[in-house]
């Protein structure tokens, strides 16, 4: 019983064990989750960023577009991109792409036409992702089994554009699915991209009206009207700087009217025009040396709301090279920097996230061969930042586990070398500040240029050796486990809350064979399905019912075949609750058949065994009160002989006599102390040893022909707690032993030694006698055996010095060489009363 409730504590605390790794990896995998989607989307927002930066630095219009079709493929992660641009006005198209390959221009055209049509059943102003049904309407996009595209119409430039990212049946299973995300961060990149476009347009028109102004009155004019028309704001002043003219943009864009501004000096419109007052001496000097100036500032409208613009200022001459006008140019880029100041609180919040969760952040760049990290990575590394002196790089590869860097290296060259886009790995590193051994699960990703070269690793890196640790331990502890139900004699299995079995060992496969069949399925299927076992299963389910019903085991016994032999099953089922929530049932069975068969012998056997110790009382009664009687008066009366009266032949007959009749009560007394050893129960109590060993040495002393000294030692307490008569017993033939078998030579003796260590009593009783043949050693401790032809004993003394030593539940120990003498030792566990 006591094992089996063992066992129950043990699977109890295995199942709790189990259900707290459950929950753990349940949680643990929501965080990675959550982190691989966020660590994608700031990837994702970054190369968004970096396209914005890098398009807004772009002069060519050729330039810009070359690079918004890679940039749909960096930003979006797609197969294929391409940008149309078509001149309403002229029916003119522009037409780039990437990754889209063209056989001749009849295919180039195609697309061209696919893409209006597209753009017809989408409408304006539109990001969508589209579905393969709809490319599959198309003529040469059919192929393409997503795709994710937004068209505009410029009214006022008069364009029309498309923009699209696609990716193809072939290749679709290695890009993720567009769905709502990439509608949205599509949705960004085209506001960025029509912006810019937008303005592209725009400066080239106002560059090719100034031009036109710069050489004629006439051409001033036309520059007017134009400027008339174009959503930038325009002010036109004099060479001094008075102001002649200004758009409707302007109006629009500042709130002054043409009446507030017109016949002033630009610097006193400045005055309340330009917050950043730093900007205000640039333009003053820019207007004295007469040289274009481009500025970004912040402004303030009439009404003294803020806003972004981009102002250009151009200074006009005619063909004498006199200054006669300046030029403003004012763009609204408001929205621009908004959007980019959202990026930045975007990656801010994504610093923060990254923080909070722990995660180191890097990046590596090719060009200077050498990494930036946040302060997480480098905690992580147990380092300090001033103390990476050359380089995160170089330290990087220093900190790597020595044998894991080769795989760690690999790993990286095959992101570098484009033979994957990305790469989890988990590795090990050896910290810095401590030495320590810590595990790491690191992202790589590849960011390429347009000609699909990496030029940078960007990643991150979450610490996760408490999980490592947590994982060995419990991947451990399940094989311990398993391994300790495989090797249990009981039949274990073991049910969901549906009754499913999830689980059996292999004890219970063997008893029910049945059940390998039967993985995974409920007790009730298989009750329906299998109709050679319908009769153990229906039990099965009766209690297991009743075991839910009551929240109590219930044991029941069962009948199975095994190899052909009935076997007797006891049952036990177990419903296991955990907050009075169900969540598995055990069943484990015992085999009782042996168990009932010696129950059944025991039964029988303490009867007959009751009939012989009541004969042996009956025995050993007999020989205390009849056998010793006699051999008593035999020696009273021998006592009683006066040898002098007696014929001298007659005397060694009368010693022998008497000899016979002392051995023989020594062997009645064996007897009855074996038998009392035997029957008697352990009685506690104190014992002064000291006392007890020169009592029984003075009665025994004298009992040999010569004689023999006593040495006594001990290092603890000589008063000790044990069974009186026993020890009397066994310390009488012990020193008695020694006494008998002594040498006849000068400075015999025996040596008691007692001493105590761990809480174990060592007592040694040694002699310098006799001592016993090398082959009788292994028999000294048998019943009757008697070492030598001339031994006085009955061979009992020492077989009841053994007994007595386990009946304390010690141990004795005998060493002994013909001619030098004998040592017993004896270790018993120290008692208290």
């Amino acid at each position: 019983m006591k094992t089996k409730n063992n066992f129950d504590s043990l699977l109890r605390e295995y199942k709790e064990l189990q259900l707290r790794v459950t929950r753990f990896s349940y949680i643990e995998q929501q965080l990675i989750n959550a982190q691989d989607k966020l660590d994608h989307e700031l990837v994702l927002y970054k190369r968004l960023n970096k396209f914005s930066n890098h398009a807004l630095k772009s002069s060519k219009l050729e330039d810009f577009l070359t690079m918004s079709v890679e940039g749909i493929i960096d930003v979006l992660e797609v197969e294929a991109s391409a940008v149309l641009i078509v001149e309403n006005a002229t029916g003119n198209t522009l037409f780039f792409s990437e990754s889209l390959h063209f056989k001749n221009d009849s295919e180039q055209q195609r697309v061209t036409n696919d893409l209006l049509n597209l753009a017809e059943i989408v409408g304006k102003s539109k990001s969508l992702v589209i579905s393969s049904r709809r490319l599959a309407l198309l003529d040469y996009l059919s192929t393409y089994s997503d795709a994710v595209f937004h068209s505009a119409i410029d009214s006022t430039l008069n364009i029309s554009v498309c923009l699209i990212g696609l990716v193809s049946e072939k290749k679709a299973p290695f890009y993720e699915k567009l769905h709502d995300k990439h509608e949205t961060i599509f949705s960004l990149f085209t506001q960025q991209f029509l912006s810019i476009l937008t303005n592209f347009y725009q400066h080239k028109k106002i560059q090719d009206q100034i031009a036109k102004i710069s050489s004629s009155e006439i051409e001033l004019k036309k520059l007017s009207l134009i400027a008339t028309k174009t959503k930038n704001g325009v002010i036109i002043t004099n060479e001094k700087g008075v102001i002649e003219w200004v758009n409707e943009s302007f109006v629009k864009i500042s709130g002054y009217l043409f009446e507030d501004v017109y016949g002033k000096q630009t610097r006193e419109l400045f005055d309340n025009f330009i917050v950043d007052y730093s900007e205000k001496k640039k333009i003053t000097k820019a207007l004295k040396n007469k040289h274009n100036i481009e500025l970004t500032l912040l402004n303030t409208t009439k009404d003294g709301k803020l806003y972004y613009s981009q102002i250009e200022i151009i200074p006009v001459y005619d063909e004498l090279k006199r200054h006669i006008n300046n030029i403003f140019v004012i763009k609204d880029i408001t929205n621009e920097v908004e959007f980019k100041a959202e990026i930045l609180r975007m990656n801010s919040r994504f610093e923060l996230i990254s923080d909070k969760s722990q995660i180191g952040i890097w990046e590596w760049n090719k060009s200077i061969n050498d990494s930036t990290w946040n302060n997480i990575l480098i905690n992580q590394y147990g380092a300090e930042r001033a103390m990476i002196k050359e380089g995160f790089y170089s330290f990087w590869l220093n900190s790597i586990h020595p044998d894991d860097k080769k795989q760690v290296i690999d790993n990286r060259n095959k992101v570098l070398n484009s033979e994957v886009d990305s790469i989890v790995q988990d590795y090990r590193i050896i910290r810095q500040n401590d030495q320590s051994v810590r595990y790491l699960r690191t992202l790589t990703i590849g960011e390429k240029d347009a000609k699909g070269e990496v030029i940078r690793l960007v990643g991150s890196s979450i610490d996760i050796t408490d999980k490592k640790i947590a994982d060995e331990k419990v991947a451990s502890l399940k094989q311990f486990y398993e391994s300790i139900l495989n090797h249990l004699p009981n039949k274990i299995a073991v049910f969901n809350k549906a009754c499913e079995l999830i689980y059996f060992n292999e004890a219970m496969l063997e008893c029910n064979p049945f059940w390998q069949d039967n993985l995974f399925k409920s007790v009730y299927d298989v009750y329906l399905d299998d109709i050679n076992n319908q009769s153990a299963v229906n039990k099965l389910i009766f209690h297991i019912q009743n075991a839910i019903k009551e929240k109590a085991a219930v044991k029941y016994e069962d009948m199975v075949i095994k190899n052909g032999t009935e076997v007797e099953l006891l049952n036990t089922v177990l419903p296991f609750f955990n907050e009075d929530k169900l969540e598995y049932i055990i069943l484990s069975g015992v085999d009782i058949s042996e168990l009932n068969k010696i129950q059944k012998d025991l039964l029988k056997n303490n009867i007959e065994l009751q009939k012989v110790n009541s004969e042996l009382d009956n025995f050993v009664y007999r020989v205390s009160h009849d056998l010793r009687s006699p051999l008593l008066s035999i020696k009273g009366l021998i006592s009683l002989i006066d040898y002098d009266d007696v014929n001298p032949d007659l005397q060694e007959y009368i010693k022998l006599m008497d000899s016979s009749a002392s051995r023989m009560d020594s062997s009645i007394q064996d007897i009855l102390e074996y038998s009392r050893n035997s029957r008697l129960e352990v009685k506690l109590e104190e014992v002064n040893l000291k006392e007890m060993v020169y009592e029984i040495f003075d009665d025994i002393k004298y009992s040999g022909n010569s004689n023999i000294d006593l040495i006594y030692e001990s290092n603890t307490e000589d008063h000790i707690i044990t069974d009186k008569f026993r020890i009397s017993v066994l310390l009488k033939n012990l020193i008695g032993n020694s006494v008998k078998y002594k040498s006849h030579k000068e400075g015999s003796f025996v040596k008691f030694k007692l001493s105590q260590k761990n809480r174990m009593l060592t007592i040694s009783v040694s002699d310098n006698g006799q001592g016993i043949d090398k082959e009788s050693l292994p028999k000294v401790f048998d019943m009757f055996y008697r070492g030598c032809s001339n031994s006085v004993g009955s061979g009992l003394g020492l077989y009841i010095c053994k007994e007595i030593t386990e009946k304390l539940n010690g141990k004795i120990t005998l060493k002994s060489k013909k001619g030098i003498g004998t040592q017993v030792e004896i270790k018993l566990p120290i008692n208290a009363l």
